[in-house]
């Protein structure tokens, strides 16, 4: 992230410091500090529901104009969007050094069916999923990357909710949650768009406690401007029986 952008954060959350500490999941008050930073920011514990959350929170709306515009990541092909040459490599070789989840979809849903990859970036995991056998579909927030897969990739991928048709028997989500604003929102989504006994699979390892205590330095660093919620499996198993979908 650059400075210009961390100055940015830093004026917006100590702006935001007195706002109510509320868990962005259920609701609770009752919440305890994990970690602290840049003497106005706090990742706390909901002790209700388990969920990790940065305060103070972000405005959605805010949020939104973030993602269409300004969220980059230098290091990943989430943002950083290959060239013409590139691309063609990358879909020769089927995208070798991203995980395969399609093993897993497969493995709890062996009757195949729908697969929506909620928050998809571009479209590269629906590409390897749709290489894989699976009725893959994408939805990014973002609608520059959305368009960019669809064009260099040819796989669907919805950038408004309101255009999502139908019912999935799988939501997916990697390394994305975490991201969220809102998880109500996320599981009302869910909710609407799975059909009855669908499955709703999430990956987002990096907050997790073993993750914490093998490396405390990207723990602390993780967490912030683009992480606003970072999950346990406690949070995990107490979150989605709060919101259940």
């Amino acid at each position: 992230m650059s400075l210009k952008l961390k100055a940015a954060y830093w004026l917006r959350s100590a702006l935001n410091v007195g706002q109510p500490r509320r868990c962005p999941c259920c609701g609770g008050t009752d919440l305890q500090v994990v970690d602290h930073k840049y003497i106005v920011t706090w990742l706390l514990e909901c002790r209700q529901c388990h969920l990790r959350h940065r305060h103070p929170k972000d405005d959605p709306a805010w949020l939104e104009r973030f993602y269409q515009k300004e969220y980059t990541v230098d290091t990943h092909m989430i943002t950083k969007l290959p060239d013409a040459a590139a691309m063609e490599k990358l879909k020769t070789e089927g995208f070798p050094d991203l995980r395969d989840i399609s093993p897993y979809i497969k493995a709890l849903r062996p009757a195949g069916g729908r697969v929506l990859d909620y928050g998809c970036s571009w479209g590269y995991h629906v590409f390897k999923m749709r290489r894989a056998g699976l009725d893959a579909e994408g939805f990014e927030l973002s609608r520059p990357r959305a368009a960019f897969g669809q064009r260099t990739l040819g796989v669907t991928i919805h950038s408004d909710p309101a255009a999502v048709n139908g019912r999935y028997d799988v939501i997916s989500s990697s390394h994305v949650i975490e991201h969220l604003a809102s998880i109500p929102d996320l599981v009302a989504f869910s909710r609407d768009h799975l059909v009855p006994g669908g499955l709703f699979m999430a990956f987002c390892p990096n907050g997790s406690d073993a993750y914490r205590r093998r490396e405390p330095g990207l723990f602390h660093v993780n967490w912030g401007p683009c992480t606003p919620t970072t999950w346990t499996s406690r949070s995990r198993a107490t979150s989605c029986a709060t919101c259940p979908i």
